[in-house]
């Protein structure tokens, strides 16, 4: 599963394919949009997230682990924002 943690507005923007956005107006709506998210889902499912720096990651999968009991969780480590360079530094292309 793929969790794009930003806002709403930041979603607009752009999503990695096959993301789910949490679809929130602010960070604190991040817990119930998980409850949501992932109704259903089996604690061992991979989970990724990703945010525009990696901050609302950190704090996102620390909920996912600590609260909500899933085992298999990481995150685009430095978010967008890192993804960014690295792509500009390999001359990678969007689809």
């Amino acid at each position: 599963v793929l969790l794009d943690v930003r806002n709403f507005y930041e979603s607009k923007v752009g999503l990695f394919k096959g993301a789910v956005p949490l679809n929130t107006t602010t960070f604190r709506d991040t817990w119930g949009a998980f409850e949501e998210a992932l109704e259903g889902v089996p604690q061992d499912t991979e989970i990724l997230t990703y945010c525009t720096g990696g901050i609302r990651c950190e704090k996102a999968n620390a909920y996912l682990i600590q609260e909500m009991g899933y085992n298999n969780v990481g995150a685009l480590k430095g978010g967008i924002v890192n993804y960014h360079q690295y792509a500009q530094d390999k001359n990678l292309t969007s689809a």
